[in-house]
Protein backbone atom coordinates (compact mmCIF):
# COMPACT_ATOMS: atom_id res chain seq x y z
CA UNK A 1 0.00 0.00 0.00
CA UNK A 2 1.38 3.56 -0.87
CA UNK A 3 -0.28 6.50 0.95
CA UNK A 4 0.34 9.77 -0.48
CA UNK A 5 1.73 12.33 2.21
CA UNK A 6 -0.25 15.32 1.25
CA UNK A 7 -3.67 16.16 -0.40
CA UNK A 8 -4.60 16.10 -3.82
CA UNK A 9 -5.75 20.15 -4.68
CA UNK A 10 -7.76 18.33 -7.21
CA UNK A 11 -9.22 16.34 -5.42
CA UNK A 12 -10.22 18.66 -2.93
CA UNK A 13 -10.95 22.03 -4.96
CA UNK A 14 -14.02 19.93 -7.21
CA UNK A 15 -15.26 18.70 -3.70
CA UNK A 16 -15.22 22.30 -2.06
CA UNK A 17 -16.79 23.81 -5.25
CA UNK A 18 -19.57 21.00 -4.87
CA UNK A 19 -20.10 21.57 -1.09
CA UNK A 20 -20.34 25.78 -1.75
CA UNK A 21 -23.34 24.59 -4.01
CA UNK A 22 -24.89 22.40 -1.68
CA UNK A 23 -24.09 24.10 1.91
CA UNK A 24 -26.33 22.30 3.79
CA UNK A 25 -24.65 19.39 3.77
CA UNK A 26 -22.15 21.40 6.48
CA UNK A 27 -25.55 21.26 8.47
CA UNK A 28 -25.71 19.24 12.31
CA UNK A 29 -28.67 17.43 11.59
CA UNK A 30 -26.97 15.34 8.61
CA UNK A 31 -24.11 14.71 10.90
CA UNK A 32 -25.88 13.78 13.46
CA UNK A 33 -28.01 11.67 11.21
CA UNK A 34 -24.63 9.45 10.14
CA UNK A 35 -24.06 9.42 13.67
CA UNK A 36 -26.94 7.40 14.39
CA UNK A 37 -26.38 5.36 11.29
CA UNK A 38 -23.45 4.00 13.20
CA UNK A 39 -24.67 3.68 16.23
CA UNK A 40 -22.82 6.78 18.06
CA UNK A 41 -23.02 9.60 20.26
CA UNK A 42 -23.93 12.41 17.40
CA UNK A 43 -23.05 15.42 19.53
CA UNK A 44 -19.53 13.62 20.32
CA UNK A 45 -19.93 13.12 16.97
CA UNK A 46 -20.37 16.28 15.49
CA UNK A 47 -18.04 17.88 18.43
CA UNK A 48 -15.20 15.99 17.47
CA UNK A 49 -15.23 16.03 13.77
CA UNK A 50 -16.41 18.88 12.25
CA UNK A 51 -14.61 22.14 13.26
CA UNK A 52 -11.06 21.55 10.92
CA UNK A 53 -13.21 20.65 7.74
CA UNK A 54 -16.09 23.84 8.91
CA UNK A 55 -12.89 25.96 8.78
CA UNK A 56 -11.58 24.66 5.90
CA UNK A 57 -14.96 24.77 4.05
CA UNK A 58 -15.52 28.79 5.26
CA UNK A 59 -11.93 29.43 4.26
CA UNK A 60 -12.27 28.33 1.16
CA UNK A 61 -15.80 29.85 0.81
CA UNK A 62 -14.56 33.42 1.06
CA UNK A 63 -11.90 33.37 -1.03
CA UNK A 64 -13.81 31.48 -4.21
CA UNK A 65 -13.84 33.43 -7.49
CA UNK A 66 -16.90 33.85 -9.19
CA UNK A 67 -17.24 31.82 -12.76
CA UNK A 68 -19.95 30.93 -15.40
CA UNK A 69 -23.06 30.01 -13.39
CA UNK A 70 -24.06 27.85 -16.28
CA UNK A 71 -20.53 25.91 -16.59
CA UNK A 72 -20.20 25.71 -12.51
CA UNK A 73 -24.37 25.04 -12.36
CA UNK A 74 -23.95 21.99 -15.13
CA UNK A 75 -20.34 20.65 -13.08
CA UNK A 76 -21.61 21.25 -9.31
CA UNK A 77 -25.43 22.08 -8.95
CA UNK A 78 -27.00 18.59 -9.49
CA UNK A 79 -28.25 16.52 -6.28
CA UNK A 80 -26.32 13.24 -7.74
CA UNK A 81 -22.66 13.27 -5.96
CA UNK A 82 -21.61 10.21 -7.81
CA UNK A 83 -20.98 12.26 -11.07
CA UNK A 84 -19.03 14.64 -8.70
CA UNK A 85 -16.73 12.32 -7.02
CA UNK A 86 -16.58 10.50 -10.69
CA UNK A 87 -14.67 14.09 -11.53
CA UNK A 88 -12.77 14.06 -8.75
CA UNK A 89 -11.26 10.83 -9.15
CA UNK A 90 -10.40 11.96 -12.95
CA UNK A 91 -9.38 15.14 -12.42
CA UNK A 92 -6.97 13.97 -9.28
CA UNK A 93 -5.17 10.73 -11.84
CA UNK A 94 -5.26 13.57 -14.48
CA UNK A 95 -3.30 16.63 -13.02
CA UNK A 96 -2.25 17.51 -16.82
CA UNK A 97 -5.97 18.93 -17.33
CA UNK A 98 -5.11 21.51 -15.18
CA UNK A 99 -1.38 21.85 -15.09
CA UNK A 100 -0.96 22.46 -18.95
CA UNK A 101 -2.30 23.48 -21.91
CA UNK A 102 -4.98 21.51 -22.27
CA UNK A 103 -4.70 21.84 -26.55
CA UNK A 104 -1.79 19.07 -26.07
CA UNK A 105 -4.23 16.94 -25.08
CA UNK A 106 -6.47 15.14 -27.24
CA UNK A 107 -10.11 14.51 -27.02
CA UNK A 108 -9.77 11.00 -27.50
CA UNK A 109 -7.35 10.79 -24.47
CA UNK A 110 -10.36 12.61 -22.40
CA UNK A 111 -12.67 10.22 -23.54
CA UNK A 112 -10.40 7.08 -22.88
CA UNK A 113 -9.53 8.47 -19.32
CA UNK A 114 -13.13 9.51 -18.36
CA UNK A 115 -14.36 5.50 -19.66
CA UNK A 116 -11.67 4.04 -17.64
CA UNK A 117 -12.89 5.48 -14.15
CA UNK A 118 -16.23 4.54 -15.39
CA UNK A 119 -15.27 0.58 -15.64
CA UNK A 120 -14.91 -0.13 -12.49
CA UNK A 121 -11.92 -2.76 -12.58
CA UNK A 122 -13.03 -3.97 -16.07
CA UNK A 123 -10.65 -3.57 -18.83
CA UNK A 124 -11.59 -1.56 -21.98
CA UNK A 125 -11.86 -3.59 -24.58
CA UNK A 126 -8.97 -1.36 -26.88
CA UNK A 127 -6.88 1.57 -27.15
CA UNK A 128 -8.98 3.59 -28.76
CA UNK A 129 -12.06 5.34 -27.97
CA UNK A 130 -15.43 2.97 -28.28
CA UNK A 131 -18.11 4.34 -30.33
CA UNK A 132 -21.61 6.13 -29.05
CA UNK A 133 -23.14 2.98 -29.20
CA UNK A 134 -20.45 1.53 -26.72
CA UNK A 135 -20.46 4.57 -24.52
CA UNK A 136 -24.02 4.46 -24.24
CA UNK A 137 -23.60 0.47 -23.66
CA UNK A 138 -20.72 0.90 -21.03
CA UNK A 139 -22.80 3.65 -19.06
CA UNK A 140 -25.78 1.26 -18.59
CA UNK A 141 -24.02 -0.99 -17.13
CA UNK A 142 -22.37 0.73 -15.21
CA UNK A 143 -24.77 0.66 -12.53
CA UNK A 144 -24.87 4.78 -12.13
CA UNK A 145 -28.13 6.99 -12.08
CA UNK A 146 -29.47 8.22 -15.38
CA UNK A 147 -28.56 11.62 -14.23
CA UNK A 148 -24.82 10.70 -13.84
CA UNK A 149 -25.15 8.84 -17.01
CA UNK A 150 -26.67 11.82 -19.04
CA UNK A 151 -23.50 14.37 -17.55
CA UNK A 152 -21.12 11.98 -18.36
CA UNK A 153 -22.63 11.64 -22.11
CA UNK A 154 -22.83 15.28 -22.28
CA UNK A 155 -18.70 15.10 -21.69
CA UNK A 156 -17.84 12.34 -23.22
CA UNK A 157 -19.54 13.86 -26.85
CA UNK A 158 -17.99 16.95 -26.08
CA UNK A 159 -14.48 16.20 -24.21
CA UNK A 160 -12.22 18.85 -24.65
CA UNK A 161 -14.65 21.66 -24.61
CA UNK A 162 -16.21 20.05 -21.23
CA UNK A 163 -12.61 19.11 -19.82
CA UNK A 164 -11.49 23.08 -20.68
CA UNK A 165 -14.51 24.19 -19.12
CA UNK A 166 -13.77 22.31 -15.68
CA UNK A 167 -10.20 23.36 -15.65
CA UNK A 168 -10.92 26.83 -15.90
CA UNK A 169 -13.00 27.00 -12.88
CA UNK A 170 -10.35 24.97 -11.25
CA UNK A 171 -7.71 26.51 -11.69
CA UNK A 172 -9.33 30.32 -11.14
CA UNK A 173 -10.15 28.74 -7.20
CA UNK A 174 -6.62 27.26 -6.72
CA UNK A 175 -6.21 30.64 -4.75
CA UNK A 176 -9.34 29.80 -2.84
CA UNK A 177 -7.82 26.79 -2.05
CA UNK A 178 -4.55 27.62 -1.09
CA UNK A 179 -6.29 30.12 1.85
CA UNK A 180 -8.18 27.60 2.89
CA UNK A 181 -5.06 25.28 3.27
CA UNK A 182 -3.53 27.81 4.91
CA UNK A 183 -6.15 28.65 7.61
CA UNK A 184 -6.03 24.92 8.37
CA UNK A 185 -2.44 24.49 8.42
CA UNK A 186 -1.10 23.61 11.72
CA UNK A 187 -4.18 20.94 12.76
CA UNK A 188 -3.80 19.96 8.98
CA UNK A 189 0.07 19.00 9.21
CA UNK A 190 -0.95 17.08 12.28
CA UNK A 191 -3.83 15.16 10.61
CA UNK A 192 -1.16 14.46 7.62
CA UNK A 193 1.56 13.40 9.91
CA UNK A 194 -0.66 10.86 12.00
CA UNK A 195 -2.55 9.58 8.60
CA UNK A 196 -0.47 6.51 8.20
CA UNK A 197 -0.75 5.49 11.43
CA UNK A 198 -4.67 5.08 11.92
CA UNK A 199 -7.02 2.70 11.18
CA UNK A 200 -9.90 2.02 8.74
CA UNK A 201 -13.07 -0.18 8.08
CA UNK A 202 -11.95 -0.76 4.52
CA UNK A 203 -8.15 -1.82 5.66
CA UNK A 204 -8.05 -4.85 3.67
CA UNK A 205 -9.79 -2.66 0.40
CA UNK A 206 -6.81 -0.34 0.70
CA UNK A 207 -4.03 -2.88 -0.20
CA UNK A 208 -2.34 -2.32 -3.17
CA UNK A 209 -4.06 1.44 -3.97
CA UNK A 210 -2.69 4.35 -3.42
CA UNK A 211 -4.22 5.88 -0.46
CA UNK A 212 -5.05 9.71 -0.58
CA UNK A 213 -5.99 11.69 2.64
CA UNK A 214 -8.95 13.82 1.87
CA UNK A 215 -10.22 16.54 4.19
CA UNK A 216 -13.24 17.83 2.20
CA UNK A 217 -14.66 14.09 3.10
CA UNK A 218 -13.28 13.72 6.44
CA UNK A 219 -15.23 10.54 7.57
CA UNK A 220 -15.28 8.58 3.63
CA UNK A 221 -13.65 5.63 2.47
CA UNK A 222 -13.75 5.30 -1.46
CA UNK A 223 -12.21 2.55 -2.79
CA UNK A 224 -12.14 2.92 -7.18
CA UNK A 225 -10.19 0.21 -9.28
CA UNK A 226 -9.87 1.77 -12.83
CA UNK A 227 -8.28 -0.53 -15.64
CA UNK A 228 -5.71 -2.31 -13.29
CA UNK A 229 -5.10 0.52 -11.17
CA UNK A 230 -6.66 0.74 -7.82
CA UNK A 231 -6.82 4.19 -5.82
CA UNK A 232 -8.01 4.80 -2.16
CA UNK A 233 -9.29 8.39 -0.81
CA UNK A 234 -9.40 8.16 3.13
CA UNK A 235 -11.28 10.56 5.53
CA UNK A 236 -8.58 12.46 7.96
CA UNK A 237 -10.75 11.35 10.32
CA UNK A 238 -11.68 7.99 9.81
CA UNK A 239 -9.36 6.69 12.23
CA UNK A 240 -11.84 9.15 15.10
CA UNK A 241 -15.05 7.43 13.51
CA UNK A 242 -13.08 3.84 13.65
CA UNK A 243 -12.35 4.33 17.61
CA UNK A 244 -15.76 5.71 18.36
CA UNK A 245 -17.60 3.09 16.66
CA UNK A 246 -15.58 0.67 18.29
CA UNK A 247 -16.34 2.26 21.48
CA UNK A 248 -20.03 2.20 21.01
CA UNK A 249 -19.32 -1.90 20.30
CA UNK A 250 -18.35 -2.13 23.60
CA UNK A 251 -20.77 0.40 25.24
CA UNK A 252 -23.38 -1.98 23.84
CA UNK A 253 -21.93 -5.21 24.84
CA UNK A 254 -21.65 -3.83 28.32
CA UNK A 255 -25.35 -2.39 28.62
CA UNK A 256 -26.96 -5.66 29.54
CA UNK A 257 -24.64 -6.70 32.27
CA UNK A 258 -25.47 -2.83 33.75
CA UNK A 259 -29.07 -3.24 33.46
CA UNK A 260 -29.31 -6.88 34.97
CA UNK A 261 -27.07 -5.40 37.61
CA UNK A 262 -29.31 -2.55 37.63
CA UNK A 263 -32.49 -4.23 38.14
CA UNK A 264 -31.32 -5.94 41.03
CA UNK A 265 -33.66 -3.76 44.21
CA UNK A 266 -30.80 -4.39 46.87
CA UNK A 267 -27.77 -3.06 44.02
CA UNK A 268 -30.05 -0.57 42.99
CA UNK A 269 -30.34 0.94 46.38
CA UNK A 270 -26.81 1.11 47.52
CA UNK A 271 -26.57 3.60 44.29
CA UNK A 272 -29.17 5.82 45.24
CA UNK A 273 -27.57 5.78 49.23
CA UNK A 274 -24.46 6.33 47.38
CA UNK A 275 -25.41 9.44 45.52
CA UNK A 276 -26.36 11.10 48.71
CA UNK A 277 -23.03 10.93 49.75
CA UNK A 278 -20.01 8.34 49.64
CA UNK A 279 -19.74 5.51 52.35
CA UNK A 280 -17.77 2.50 53.42
CA UNK A 281 -19.14 -0.85 53.68
CA UNK A 282 -20.32 -1.66 57.13
CA UNK A 283 -21.97 2.41 56.63
CA UNK A 284 -23.82 0.79 53.94
CA UNK A 285 -24.66 -2.21 55.78
CA UNK A 286 -26.37 -0.05 58.71
CA UNK A 287 -28.26 2.19 56.24
CA UNK A 288 -29.90 -0.47 54.35
CA UNK A 289 -30.09 -3.52 56.71
CA UNK A 290 -28.04 -5.67 55.30
CA UNK A 291 -24.82 -7.87 56.01
CA UNK A 292 -21.48 -6.28 55.30
CA UNK A 293 -20.82 -10.14 53.74
CA UNK A 294 -24.06 -9.25 51.69
CA UNK A 295 -23.24 -5.73 50.54
CA UNK A 296 -19.51 -6.82 49.38
CA UNK A 297 -20.79 -8.95 46.99
CA UNK A 298 -23.10 -6.25 45.61
CA UNK A 299 -20.30 -4.10 45.37
CA UNK A 300 -18.15 -6.12 43.93
CA UNK A 301 -20.22 -6.87 41.00
CA UNK A 302 -20.77 -3.06 40.85
CA UNK A 303 -17.67 -2.22 40.69
CA UNK A 304 -16.84 -4.93 37.79
CA UNK A 305 -19.15 -2.65 35.54
CA UNK A 306 -17.79 0.11 36.62
CA UNK A 307 -20.80 1.57 38.34
CA UNK A 308 -18.87 2.57 41.95
CA UNK A 309 -15.73 4.26 42.62
CA UNK A 310 -13.48 3.55 45.07
CA UNK A 311 -11.65 6.54 47.83
CA UNK A 312 -8.79 5.42 50.19
CA UNK A 313 -9.74 7.43 53.71
CA UNK A 314 -8.91 7.43 57.04
CA UNK A 315 -8.14 4.17 56.65
CA UNK A 316 -11.32 3.04 54.94
CA UNK A 317 -12.41 2.51 51.36
CA UNK A 318 -15.20 4.48 50.54
CA UNK A 319 -17.67 4.14 47.74
CA UNK A 320 -19.34 6.45 45.46
CA UNK A 321 -21.53 6.27 41.94
CA UNK A 322 -19.33 6.70 39.13
CA UNK A 323 -21.78 9.23 37.49
CA UNK A 324 -19.52 9.26 34.26
CA UNK A 325 -20.83 5.40 33.47
CA UNK A 326 -24.44 6.22 34.24
CA UNK A 327 -24.36 9.24 31.69
CA UNK A 328 -22.81 6.66 28.90
CA UNK A 329 -25.42 4.31 29.92
CA UNK A 330 -28.22 6.52 29.61
CA UNK A 331 -26.70 8.38 26.21
CA UNK A 332 -26.18 4.75 24.87
CA UNK A 333 -30.23 3.89 25.55
CA UNK A 334 -31.15 7.10 24.09
CA UNK A 335 -29.03 6.33 20.68
CA UNK A 336 -30.38 2.53 20.26
CA UNK A 337 -33.83 2.60 21.34
CA UNK A 338 -35.01 6.74 20.87
CA UNK A 339 -32.76 7.09 18.60
CA UNK A 340 -31.17 10.67 20.44
CA UNK A 341 -28.07 11.92 21.54
CA UNK A 342 -28.92 13.30 24.93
Amino acid sequence: MEIAANLNPYFEIIGLLYTCAHPYLDQKALWEKAAADCSINGDAFYRKITPLPKKYFSAFQKSMSPVSKEDFDFFFSGEDNEFVILLQIAAASHPAWFESNLNEITGAEIVLALMDVLSDGEALESAAPPSTSGMIARLKSSGYSPTTCWKMMLILQSPKESIQKLSHIVRQNIPAYEAAIAAVSRPLRKRLEAFPKGKSFGDKLHQGALVTPTLIYPTLELVHTAGSASVSYVGLFVNDLYQMVEQAKTSQENLLPILKALSDSSKFDILLSLLKSPKYNLELAETLNLTAATVSHHMNVLLSHHLVEVEKRDGRVYYSVSKDTLRTTIQTLNTLLLGEDK
